[in-house]
């Protein structure tokens, strides 16, 4: 994750409706230090304290950090006055060395990536190829159709095109949930707004997605939660219609971050891909996990 208002939303929905054993930060929204500390301070506001958290990568592979501070804020979290950290609990190691023992040690572990691929990138590197201990990830990034750095790259993969590359080559299960579908997923303005009915941690995502939507396009039909959109793919494949395709990331040039289609003679993994969704399911589902935490 990289905390990030829309990820601290994804955070709470996956709370509610999964049990979450870790997590590990990336720079992106804005920079590690901030997504470190914000991963911490989001869980300490829902009573979670001991789930741990992982510091990871501070930029990209191969380039300079690209953050977007004029959609999340300085903080990554601005709209909400962020609490001191009562005690620090988040580790030291990064998660591609801390994580391979943990994850052999879970049954059919899952990963949900929100942020940048970077840290999931070097993970897989650091697992044996022949038989990974994963039985799957879903991820919120790229889209056929549509981008929203680039016209044609979305944010996650145009900060590490490279990483994101790799993830489409993983010897895993991978959804990939992007532009394509979470811009049709939204949450409608009076449920936003109804978000103050459910206790404390509504109040912060109340605070937190009224400053999100005074920074991004107000549409009509409510505000893109991109990053929650991904936690119902993963919980709830079913709301979403799914195409398999072969997929690059291209990495230099204008089209840095755009997804290509290859042909089925590439040597790659079948990716699957959201094309549509069920937005009212998701957004029951969504309403539903959060319902669970008050």
């Amino acid at each position: 994750m990289d905390p990030g208002i829309d990820d601290a939303l994804a955070l709470y929905v996956a709370l509610g409706s999964l049990r979450v054993a870790g997590l590990a930060a990336v720079a992106g929204n804005v920079e590690q230090e901030k997504t470190f500390r914000n991963s911490q301070i989001l869980l300490q506001a829902a009573g979670r304290p001991d789930i741990p958290v992982w510091p990871g990568s501070r930029a990209p592979f191969s380039r300079a950090l690209h953050t977007a501070p004029h959609v999340h804020g300085t903080s990554g979290l601005d709209g909400w006055e962020l609490p001191p950290l009562e005690r620090p609990f988040g580790l030291e190691d990064p998660p591609w060395l801390a994580w391979p023992p943990l994850l052999r040690a879970e049954r059919a572990p899952r990963i949900i990536a929100t942020g940048p691929l970077t840290n999931l990138a070097k993970l897989l590197w650091c697992l044996p190829t022949a038989q990974p201990p994963l039985a799957g990830i879903t991820l919120m990034g790229g889209g056929l159709e549509r981008g929203n750095v680039t016209p044609t790259a979305e944010f996650n993969f145009y900060v590490d095109p490279e990483a994101a590359d790799a993830v489409m080559q993983a010897p895993v299960p991978v959804k990939m949930v992007g532009l394509d579908v979470t811009h049709k997923a939204r949450m409608p303005w009076p449920r936003v707004e109804a978000l103050v009915q459910m206790g404390p941690l509504g109040q912060i995502l109340y605070d937190l997605l009224s400053w999100y939507g005074s920074h991004v396009e107000r549409h009509p039909a409510g505000l893109a939660v991109h990053d929650a959109v991904a936690v119902a793919a993963h919980v709830h494949p079913e709301f979403f219609q799914w195409e398999r395709h072969k997929l690059a990331v291209l990495c230099e040039g204008d089209l840095r971050g755009t997804v290509v289609r290859m042909p089925s003679s590439a040597g790659r993994p079948l990716v699957e891909v959201a094309t549509d969704v069920d937005s009212v399911k998701v957004m029951d589902f969504i309403w539903e996990s959060l319902s669970r935490l008050q």
